[in-house]
């Protein structure tokens, strides 16, 4: 009997944000799979763990996923042979993410793969980092007929509010586009995490941030400018 699948979202860091179906899933789960930094389980599987401590008796699968992009069809290749041996015996296997799974997930790249093998797929959507962060800032994302725009790219050509993802790099043209179009901007480093910290305005913000921040850019009160 072939097992089943299940891509968990644990959400962006605070454990209380997993949800009572991802609570259940992992109690059910025979295999946890998770990726790994630095040869140690990420920081999704810690995010369930503090949810969930009775995890650590379940058994673990390890997966690497290098950020160059030449390796990328390598991992995700073996990725999909480790799991389909692991539903072949028929396990129960919880694949945990960050976040949603449907939104910049690894397991985005290898869950065609899975049901194309004719395996069960389930996926268990959790809470994504800018409605966490919209929560933490007291700040809406959306009101009325305003419109929303997510990306990873530091444009500010649009008239609603902007979410930039993984800010990284271009922490310093947003902070200058954002000034210069007189936009208020927020940003949120390691959401829900230990060491979340919160930017109200660009006077605040550090020179230079890591890959789990992201921006709110919130329209300007007066005319909406174009700043390509």
């Amino acid at each position: 009997m072939s097992g089943t699948l299940y891509a968990v979202g644990v959400g962006p860091g605070d454990p209380e944000l997993l949800t009572l179906k991802a609570v259940r899933v992992l109690r059910l789960a025979d295999v946890i799979v998770c990726p790994v930094k630095d040869d140690r389980p990420g920081v999704a599987y810690r995010i369930a763990k503090e949810a969930l401590p009775e995890i650590v008796r379940k058994a673990v699968l390890p997966l690497s996923f290098p950020m160059a992009a030449e390796s990328y069809a390598n991992a995700h290749n073996e990725a999909v042979d480790r799991l389909t041996g692991l539903l072949q015996e028929g396990n129960a296997v919880v694949f945990l993410t960050l976040g949603d799974p449907g939104f910049y997930s690894t397991f985005s790249y290898i869950s065609n793969a899975i049901v194309e093998k004719g395996f069960h797929v389930e996926t268990v959507s959790g809470v994504p980092s800018f409605c966490a962060a919209s929560a933490r800032l007291l700040v809406p994302l959306a009101a009325g007929d305003e419109q929303v725009l997510i990306t990873t790219e530091p444009q500010l050509d649009f008239p609603g509010t902007i979410i930039v993802m993984k800010v990284g790099k271009h922490l310093e043209i947003l902070k200058e586009k954002a000034a210069s179009a007189a936009r208020t901007a927020y940003l949120v480093e390691n959401c829900g995490m230990s060491d979340e910290r919160v930017y109200r305005g660009v006077d605040s913000m550090p020179d230079t941030t890591g890959y789990f921040s992201l921006m709110l850019i919130k329209p300007s009160s007066g005319k909406r400018e174009r700043l390509s």
